[in-house]
């Protein structure tokens, strides 16, 4: 990846490199003793923040009692480390990322003859949905670290396990850090800064990660689509076999070796993406996965809390819930991308076959057709796909299957409470 030639890639560089995005992963970073300036200053903060959130757990203890602060408890030990192992597994693999990152090329396919208008409508898609989700993700930072000033009255009542209460400032998260209630109000804008050092952390690790990911999801999307449009109107304008029989054969024979020739190039081509795409996936996987199972548990936990503030009693209640939709679009997009993306991997890998098949391949030349029958039975036999088990595929119908899951939960919670009120 040259930022020297940033136009001829799918991704803003500009944006990547305010963002550290291009620090990170090239190899010509500062160094310090060897390492990258860069990830020594990440690994401090992730640490920080890690150990910050080991305390979340011994909070738990305390809060058996309150099913509310219990969940929302889950949900932040549950991102947070989620965040930093995100942001650890982008150092642990950044130098092959950075040979991975090719693909977001322009001329990482090398036949000459592609329609690369394709390449301008995946660039301006790809800047756009990126903006977007940094947007939002930034309203939701903002929203939350400003909460406290805004709500500064505003008092978290907790149910201890003994049957007392704690009351507690309203703060980013309050963070159960070892500390009585009285502590915790006296030196309420220590833990403040605290919080603020890890909500930093949180949200920068996590538009790191997903922004890198949504840079090459839309950049193999982009590559298999153009080739997919080529060999599906591949045979059409040159010659072909039954054009031989008639006349000038030697002239035409010529034109079909380069047909053989440029289908050899256009598969090697294709053959290459595949390769990037299987080395995409032996690193981003198990994260992948586990981003999406702790989006969807995040999204239940945040509609449960819901459900369960609304039967009018704290106050404060009504205020974390507020704060917990404020973060919901972002774990919707967050969702919706990861499977709409991997999804449409999946249709452009699978659109190869009918791509070679709708060829015009009847009338090439013997060659021409045994190379279009042997890509057909490599694409037929490679079934590389996201899949969480070997039936459940990431696309839109499991992003679906998640939104009807967390409305059935939300409703079966707001009947209990009616219920509960009527008796």
């Amino acid at each position: 990846m040259d930022s020297k030639h940033e136009k001829q890639y799918i991704f803003n560089m500009n944006l990547a490199r305010i963002m550290g995005l291009y620090q990170i992963l090239t190899p010509t970073s500062t160094k310090i003793c060897g390492y990258n300036i860069y990830h020594t200053v990440i690994v401090v903060f992730g640490s920080f923040m890690l150990a910050i959130s080991m305390l979340f757990p011994i909070g738990l203890l305390y809060l058996r009692n309150d099913i509310i602060a219990l969940m929302y408890y889950m949900g932040c030990i549950s991102n947070f480390v989620l965040s930093s192992y995100k942001m650890g597994n982008i150092l642990y693999y950044s130098k092959d990322i950075w040979k991975c990152i090719d693909v977001t090329s322009f001329y990482f396919i090398s036949y000459k003859h592609y329609d690369r208008n394709v390449f301008k409508k995946w660039q301006t898609r790809s800047i756009r949905v990126t903006y977007l989700y940094i947007v939002i993700a930034l309203f939701a930072f903002f929203c939350w670290i400003f909460s406290p000033c805004v709500m500064n009255k505003s008092i978290i009542t907790i149910r201890n396990i003994d049957g007392s209460y704690s009351k507690y400032r309203m703060n980013i998260f309050n963070i159960y850090l070892i500390a009585s209630h009285e502590t915790y109000n006296t030196y309420f804008y220590i833990f403040y800064i605290i919080e603020i050092i890890v909500s930093v952390c949180y949200v920068y690790f996590t538009i790191i990660f997903d922004v890198l990911m949504l840079l090459i999801c839309f950049a193999i999307s982009y590559q298999l689509e153009t080739i997919s449009n080529t060999i599906e109107s591949f045979g059409y304008e040159k010659c072909t076999q039954n054009n031989i029989s008639n006349g000038n054969s030697m002239q035409l024979e010529k034109k079909c070796d380069i047909i053989y020739n440029d289908l050899i190039t256009i598969l090697a081509d294709h053959q290459n993406v595949i390769k990037k795409l299987k080395d995409f996936y032996n690193m981003f996987r198990l994260v992948t996965l586990t981003q999406i199972f702790i989006a969807s548990s995040s999204h239940v936990f945040i509609w449960s809390i819901a459900a369960m503030s609304t039967d009018g009693g704290d106050n404060a209640d009504s205020i974390l819930s507020f704060k917990l939709f404020i973060v919901l679009p972002l774990i919707n997009f967050q969702l919706f991308m990861t499977c709409s993306l991997f999804g449409t991997i999946n249709e452009k890998k699978d659109s190869i076959i009918f791509a070679l098949y709708s060829s015009n391949w009847t009338n090439m030349d013997l060659k021409t057709k045994k190379i279009i029958l042997f890509g057909l039975i490599i694409n037929n036999a490679n079934q590389l796909k996201m899949k969480f088990t070997n039936t459940k595929i990431v696309n839109l119908e499991m992003f679906s299957h998640t939104m009807r899951f967390c409305y059935s939960i939300f409703s079966m919670l707001i009947n209990y409470n009616n219920k509960n009120k009527m008796n």
